[in-house]
């Protein structure tokens, strides 16, 4: 009996161009249709190519046992960042808790992820959440080391971009996405992925920024938090639950079976919530990664000031405080400013006190071109010359900054500047000089948003600010994960000012210079979420009647401070005990 195939062969040909018969060999009968399609003429269209085409690709792009983004990084991932990405792309199924102690880079795990699932096609929407502090960071990281095009979503810029094919990261603050109308442009729209940065701000489901989060449409979702677990147990189903819904039963099921009070009773059956922790967080310790970060060693100098300069500081410092008990918001934001500007530089202080109508002590600062501090600056920059040590100096105020500038080059120092008043070209080529041959790189804030400058480990805080916040990001741009030196970081604080005082209280009840970066804001958000720190330190002051009663303020926050930190300890070991298997 015949095959298939051979009948076919046999009796079933294929009319030609001529007429004749083609005779298919029976392995080629299924393509019968096919043959038959060709014969009469059928075109292959370009959507069906390109399809095909497309097909093709994608069934020949390996699995996530493999990365695809690495060549296209602009640096190398620590084995630990990489694992925690691939954990989440292979197991996670891309929605998962990155948990990592502070400093080990949470933001590079989401990013390798980010980064992965946009170029294998999966991820063309995708949005940023973050403290509105950390707006610029994300942006630098996502386009410096991920070659990711990023843009800040306002309400503006929202639905221009959104209507592109692949449109940038979209990064929007928290404080501006939960406000209409962001709030209801993001809501609305459909998202491939959402990453949401200290993310244990989102753990009440009734706090606007709880409520935006539940209502976003996303395939996929991290977030990113050292401590998922602060106060309660119940902190850390909420996160689960946004992350994977249902994982860990209803809320009251979660009681019943691990607690979730805040009364300090440790949570039950550990073991058991260890192990469905591990299909939903990852995190990694200091202790278990060998990507350690350096010392850091910390030397405060007090200078004391020339008797004109103390009367100067105290005239201003009796002026603000007695203008202050009845300002407005706008004049006591100006005065503020002027108390700053008193601990920072005579030169820097002038024209504020101009502004402020003050004329006769905007003489007196006028006349002083240099302070005991820039002189003690001088000394500090050739110790550390001398032995062939990069140094960055930071100060609050562009004032303050030219004036270093003109002090420093007068003792045969040629500085790199660098200031927010920069363009983007301008900058990167201030930070090629410092990198390659400026000794010194003089810099305002705006070196201490984004930038890493792990080539340099000697840093100088030539005036503090009041938020230790800042300090800490100052700090952040070397002292970090990749910095190959101990940090030597000196503080200038002159004697008798707010800085002095706070400097010395923060020091000794936060022990703020051996924390680990990104430690603090865990600490202070201990005492609240959004803390103004700055505000506060101000409000003190002016409510004191003299220093000593301001000294006494200080010292209560200091204790307030104290507390946050040991709240902090407990918190990470708590986070600690729960991952333990992870």
């Amino acid at each position: 009996m015949q095959q298939r195939g051979d009948t076919y062969a046999a009796s079933a040909g294929v009319t030609g161009d001529a007429g004749s018969v083609v005779v298919l060999p029976s392995a080629l009968a299924p393509y019968e249709t096919l043959v038959h399609r060709l014969q009469a003429g059928a075109q292959v269209t370009h959507e069906h190519s390109a399809l095909v085409d497309d097909a093709i690709a994608v069934w020949a792009r390996p699995g996530f046992d493999s990365f695809m983004c690495l060549p296209r990084l602009r640096f190398d991932p620590f084995a630990h960042q990489l694992d925690a990405a691939a954990r989440v792309l292979r197991h996670m199924q891309g929605r998962a808790i990155l948990a990592d102690e502070v400093g080990l880079g949470k933001t590079i795990e989401a990013g390798l992820v980010l980064s992965e699932l946009r170029l294998r096609g999966l991820a063309a929407r995708v949005l940023v959440l973050v403290p509105a502090g950390l707006v610029g960071q994300w942006r630098e990281e996502l386009e410096r080391k991920f070659a990711l095009p990023s843009a800040v979503a306002t309400a503006q810029s929202f639905e221009a971009l959104s209507s592109e094919h692949m449109p940038p990261v979209m990064i929007a603050s928290l404080p501006t996405a939960r406000r209409a109308p962001l709030r209801d442009l993001i809501a609305d729209s459909s998202w491939d992925l959402v990453i949401a940065d200290e993310a244990h701000r989102l753990r009440n489901p009734r706090s606007a920024s709880g409520r935006l989060v539940r209502s976003l449409r996303t395939r996929y979702l991290l977030l990113l938090s050292a401590t998922p677990v602060e106060n309660r147990l119940a902190d850390l189903f909420e996160l689960v639950s946004l992350v994977r819904p249902g994982l860990l039963g209803t809320a009251q099921q979660f009681r019943t079976r691990h607690g979730a009070s805040g009364d300090g009773q440790a949570a039950r059956n550990v073991g058991e919530l260890r192990l469905v922790m591990r299909d939903v967080m990852v995190r990694h310790r200091r202790s278990e990664v060998r990507a350690m970060l350096p010392r850091r060693l910390a030397e405060t100098l007090r200078v004391t000031p020339s008797d004109d300069e103390l009367a100067l500081y105290q005239a201003v410092s009796q002026r603000v405080r007695e203008e202050a008990r009845s300002a407005g918001p706008a004049r006591l934001l100006a005065l503020r400013s002027a108390q700053r500007l008193a601990g920072s530089s005579p030169h820097a202080l002038a024209p504020a006190l101009v502004k402020l109508g003050w004329s006769d002590l905007a003489d007196r600062a006028g006349g002083a071109r240099t302070s005991a501090k820039a002189a003690t600056l001088v000394e500090v920059l050739r110790r550390h010359l001398t032995r062939g040590e990069k140094v960055i100096v930071f100060t609050a105020f562009r004032r303050t900054l030219d004036a270093l500038a003109e002090v420093v080059a007068a003792h045969g120092i040629t500085p790199a500047v660098y200031h927010g008043g920069l363009s983007r070209t301008a900058k990167d080529a201030v930070i090629a000089d410092f990198a390659q041959d400026a000794p010194v790189l003089l810099s305002t804030e705006a070196a201490g948003e984004g930038r890493n400058l792990q080539f340099c480990h000697v840093m100088v805080n030539f005036d503090l600010p009041w938020n230790p916040m800042q300090i800490e990001q100052r700090l952040g741009r070397i002292h970090r994960i990749g910095q190959a030196h101990d940090v030597i970081l000196t503080n200038l604080a002159t004697r008798g000012t707010v800085e002095d005082r706070l400097l010395e209280v923060l020091q000794a009840k936060l022990n703020l210079f051996e924390l680990v970066v990104g430690e603090l804001d865990m600490v202070l958000g201990c005492i609240h979420d959004e803390l103004d720190f700055e505000a506060r330190v101000f409000g003190e002051y002016v409510a004191s009647s003299d220093d000593v009663e301001f000294a006494e303020r200080l010292e209560a926050i200091g204790e307030q401070l104290a507390l946050a930190r040991v709240a902090h300890l407990d918190s990470r070991a708590r986070n600690d005990d729960l991952a333990d298997a992870a």
